[in-house]
């Protein structure tokens, strides 16, 4: 059992026909039971490896429209899968997240599902780097997205209400911590904080979906 921090981004009852109404979810939760120390070692040693595979062929765009450009880990992220890596602590990551999602259906009361599909890359920042404000999906298929810190300094992720992100945003900011995981509806925009440490900033980021992909970088959790 994970002790869940939910939020909820939610409209007042609407008043009028042709009133917005909303609501999205994000879940935080911590994961004890991993040596993320080792972990973050792992992720920059597979650093070199990652960058000799060729970009992510994404339409105009090469880097999920995060900013971090072509020489990052991020710009690769449809050509490999973090959790296809053999070691003991990715192997504990993978089991985190399928344990945490079926536990958010089960709040929900919603059925258990036939397939989960996941892809999963690193995000490896470094000084004076930050994330820009993006969002993974907004097609009939949006399901889930997610990251975990694995290396941080005094950073946080910023998440902005879907609807009231111009005038006056709705911003819920979230402090990075070392084994924090967040799962949020993916069509959800976010961003960072500028990365002021020498230390390198490191999260594992993925998406989840129920369709079954059409590219094999995917890796079938259910």
């Amino acid at each position: 059992m994970f002790n869940i921090n939910i939020l909820n981004f939610k409209s007042e009852p609407k008043q009028t026909f042709f009133a917005p109404e909303w609501s999205y979810y994000l879940f935080e939760t911590n994961i004890n039971n991993i040596d993320f120390n080792e972990v973050s070692k792992f992720c920059l040693k597979k650093e070199k490896e990652i960058l000799k595979l060729p970009i992510s062929n994404e339409l105009k765009n090469k880097d999920g429209y995060t900013g971090l450009g072509k020489n990052s880990t991020t710009s690769r992220y449809k050509n490999y899968n973090v959790l296809k890596w053999k070691n003991k602590n990715i192997k504990l990551i993978k089991q985190t997240i399928i344990d945490l999602h079926n536990e958010i259906l089960r709040y929900f009361n919603q059925p258990s599902i036939n397939e989960l599909w996941i892809q999963c890359w690193t995000n490896i920042m470094r000084k004076e780097e930050k994330i820009k404000p993006h969002l993974h999906s907004f097609d009939p298929y949006t399901y889930l997205g997610g990251h975990i810190c694995v290396q941080c300094d005094n950073t946080s992720t910023h998440y902005i209400n879907p609807i009231n992100q111009i005038n006056d945003p709705e911003i819920y900011s979230s402090k990075n911590e070392v084994g924090k995981i967040t799962l949020f509806q993916n069509n959800i925009p976010h961003y960072t904080d500028v990365h002021k440490s020498n230390k390198e900033r490191i999260t594992i980021a993925f998406d989840l979906t129920i369709k079954k992909p059409t590219t094999d970088n995917y890796l079938r959790l259910i």
